[in-house]
């Protein structure tokens, strides 16, 4: 799906109310018909990672709010989904050992 500046979605920041720079958008993947797009407001620097889709209906998009940076979403973008069980486990780990916790936010 090829987007143009026809295409309009998620033109305003949700924090700041700014105008997105599209320019500066970044196409993370693409799969069928829909594009996943990596935005970050020039004015507050928040991000959004939003999906554009091309349906019977028309085109639709879905705006999230992210923390993660563009390199980190392309990353992520289709890789293995994690199951509730697994979310589940690490719960569980990070409970009942401090030290997982600690190994896992040390910088």
């Amino acid at each position: 799906m090829e987007l143009d500046e026809n295409v309009h979605f998620i033109s305003r920041c949700p924090f700041c109310s700014a105008e997105y720079d599209l320019d500066g958008a970044r196409v993370i993947g693409e799969e069928e018909d829909a594009t996943v797009v990596y935005v970050t407001c020039s004015k507050c620097e928040s991000s959004i990672v939003a999906m554009v889709a091309m349906t019977g209906l028309g085109i639709v998009s879905l705006g999230l709010v992210t923390d993660m940076t563009a390199e980190d979403t392309k990353k992520f973008f289709g890789a293995k989904e994690v199951s509730g069980d697994e979310l589940l486990s690490m719960y569980e780990i990070l409970k009942e050992d401090n030290n997982a916790l600690r190994a896992l936010t040390k910088k």
